[in-house]
C-alpha cells in the first residue's frame, strides 16, 4: 500500500466499519442498496427543503452534525463491533477503498493540472471554456433551484461508484468516453 493510502487507512481508523458499510452501500453489493442511498438523499433534502433554513443556519448545523459524528461514530463503533470481529477480509476491503480513494485524489488532481496547463498553453481557448461553462451554470441556476441542483448533483455522485462497479458507465457511457479521447488524441497531434 502507499504511503498515502497508508496515511488514509490510519486517520479513518475509528470510522473503519462504517467506511466499509458505506462502500458496500454505495458499490450496490445488494440489489436494493440503490434504494437505500436514494431514499436517504431524498429524506434528507426533504428535511432540509421542509426547514426552509438560511445558509447560514445551514451551514452551522451541518457543521455540529459533522463534529457530533466525529465525536460519537468511534465510540459507538467500538461497542457495535468488538475488535475481534474485524477480519483480514475486511482489512483487504479497507486498504482497496483506501487505494481507490487515493486513485480518485490523484485523477483529480491530474486534471487540475491539464487545466492548469492548458489555461497556459491556450489562455483564449481556456478563457471561451470557462466563460461558457460558467454561462451555461448560471443559466441552469436560472431554470431550477439551487437546491434542486445540489440534490441532482449529489445523487449523481452517490450513484457513480454503483454504476462504475456495475458497469454500467462503461456499457452506457464508453462511446462518449472514446469519443472525448478521440478529440484529445487529435488536438495532441495538432
Amino acid at each position: 500500500m502507499s504511503g498515502d493510502a497508508g496515511s488514509l487507512k490510519r486517520s479513518i481508523e475509528g470510522w473503519r466499519e462504517i467506511v466499509i458499510l458505506t462502500d458496500s452501500v454505495l458499490s450496490w453489493e445488494k440489489e436494493w442498496y440503490p434504494a437505500v442511498t436514494s431514499g436517504t438523499l431524498s429524506v434528507f433534502f426533504l428535511i432540509i427543503w421542509t426547514q426552509d433554513p438560511n445558509m447560514l443556519t445551514l451551514l452551522s448545523m451541518i457543521g455540529l452534525l459533522v463534529t457530533l459524528l466525529d465525536y460519537a461514530v468511534p465510540r459507538i463503533q467500538a461497542k457495535l463491533f468488538p475488535e475481534n470481529s474485524w477480519s483480514p477480509e475486511k482489512e483487504r476491503k479497507l486498504e482497496n477503498i483506501c487505494q481507490e480513494l487515493m486513485f480518485v485524489r490523484t485523477g483529480l488532481g491530474r486534471v487540475c493540472e491539464r487545466i492548469s496547463v492548458f489555461k497556459e498553453s491556450s489562455p483564449l481557448m481556456y478563457l471561451s471554456g470557462v466563460v461558457v461553462s460558467l454561462y451555461l451554470v448560471s443559466y441552469l441556476g436560472a431554470l431550477f433551484s439551487g437546491f434542486f441542483v445540489s440534490y441532482l448533483f449529489l445523487i449523481t455522485l452517490c450513484m457513480l461508484p454503483g454504476l462504475y462497479r456495475r458497469g454500467l458507465l462503461a456499457k452506457y457511457c464508453g462511446g462518449i468516453i472514446l469519443k472525448i479521447g478521440e478529440f484529445v488524441k487529435a488536438k495532441k497531434l495538432e
